[in-house]
């Protein structure tokens, strides 16, 4: 998922114009390591908690190494609880929906993701969706249905469900990240953030994955997830973090919808998987959806009593 660590970067504002090529280079990068879990997981051919579980743990790693030479307030303990289990409702469903169904119908019902966060936003903290997100919403919405429809008939809804699902919860992700920056003032540390969503994450697979006993893995399979945690989740983040003090936030969000496009090409051109007629006819509806709030000239004020 992505990925399941995109809303985790705290936005930056660009500072100088003559590095933002390097900035857009970086963010095409991330884009390219982002769009690689698909392949991943078909490579791998794990159970999905365990490939989920291992590539939290490895992924952790490199980011104790970078929270040890970073700044920032420790998160509170309540909200980083909460943070953790939304993060893995992120990245398990996630991949298990590219393991049960095709990469390209995971990681597009995924990205449904800003609209529920939209929807999210009005619920818990009244603010208003105005007409741009209302019309993203609908056009992603009719993506979703089109999708389902056309590519699931008499096959099961599990794989598709458990898509929607990591994209019901990437989209509460951000708003949860942003109440636990707020209660350190705005200055968590985000290296510690992600290091502590990850270690969450593995905490609660691991009693699942030891009662189903499904992390007898090969050694090919351990390492190919170990080098997808370090280098398709770890290493992209800290890129992320570095771009978006060199390109704005969102020129950053259109480049990186590279990822939704290009992970089905990978798994098609390797694995040889193809995505349906449906999946491709909806996954255009949530890309144009995406542009179209990404485009956004900026948030409307919240309408708080």
């Amino acid at each position: 998922m992505r990925s399941e660590s995109h809303p985790e970067s705290p936005g930056v504002p660009a500072t100088s114009s003559g590095s933002r090529s390097v900035g857009v280079a970086m963010l095409i990068a991330v884009s390219i390591l982002w769009s690689l879990a698909g392949l991943s997981v078909k490579t791998a051919k794990m159970n999905p908690m365990a490939f989920a579980f291992y590539r939290c743990v490895a992924a952790a790693i490199p980011m104790a190494v970078l929270a040890l030479f970073s700044v920032g307030r420790r998160p509170t303990a309540g909200w980083m609880s909460l943070s953790a289990v939304v993060y893995t409702l992120v990245v398990t469903p996630f991949i298990a929906a590219m393991t049960l169904g095709t990469a390209a119908s995971g990681i597009l019902l995924q990205y449904t993701s800003p609209a529920f966060c939209a929807l999210f936003a009005w619920l818990f903290f009244s603010k208003r969706i105005d007409r741009r997100t209302l019309l993203a919403i609908i056009i992603a919405t009719a993506g979703v249905g089109i999708m389902l429809a056309f590519d699931r008939i008499g096959q099961s809804l599990l794989g598709p469900s458990l898509g929607l699902l990591s994209g019901v919860a990437f989209g509460a992700l951000p708003l949860v990240l942003s109440q636990l920056d707020r209660r350190c003032d705005g200055r968590a540390n985000p290296f510690l953030i992600v290091l502590f969503n990850n270690l969450g994450a593995a905490v609660i697979l691991l009693p699942i994955c030891l009662y189903y006993r499904v992390l007898d893995v090969r050694a090919w399979q351990l390492a190919l997830v170990a080098a997808t945690g370090a280098f398709q989740l770890a290493l992209p983040y800290v890129l992320f973090q570095l771009a978006l003090r060199r390109v704005s936030p969102v020129d950053s969000a259109l480049l990186i919808l590279f990822e939704p496009v290009l992970n089905p090409v990978w798994v098609y051109l390797f694995v040889g998987e193809s995505p349906g007629r449906g999946t491709l006819i909806g996954g255009i509806a949530i890309l144009a959806a995406l542009v179209i709030e990404a485009t956004k000239a900026k948030d409307l004020p919240d309408n708080r009593q």
